[in-house]
């Protein structure tokens, strides 16, 4: 459902805050492009975009474990909240200038 996809995605994002540099969170966003919910367990797959190929470096670190610690805790917050298992898969993509192109802020939500 639409609540729970934004509360993930806000759950997601305060994990990549808490465990990436100042600078990168801020032009970076999180897409949760699907949930598969079960009784025990739920699905998530979300894609973190940012805006420049530098910035997908420092979110996936030097052999992935950056990518990792945001992926443990993310997941830590996501169960906390759900109460279930969660079985967490991030992708990380870069969209240049997705902060300063209009139809990119409609599709993920920040231009009504």
């Amino acid at each position: 459902t639409q609540n729970i996809r934004e509360i993930y995605k806000e759950l997601i994002r305060e994990a990549i805050f808490e465990n990436v540099s100042d600078e990168i969170p801020y032009e970076s966003d999180v897409i949760i492009e699907k949930i598969e919910e079960s009784p025990t367990m739920d699905k998530v797959y979300a894609m973190i975009v940012v805006e420049k190929p530098s910035q997908k470096g420092i979110i996936i670190g030097k052999g992935g474990e950056t990518i990792k610690r945001i992926g443990k805790h993310a997941r830590k917050l996501l169960e906390r909240f759900s109460g279930k298992k969660i079985y967490l898969e991030l992708f990380v993509v870069v969209k240049k200038g997705w902060t300063k192109n209009k139809k990119e802020l409609e599709n993920l939500g920040y231009i009504m």
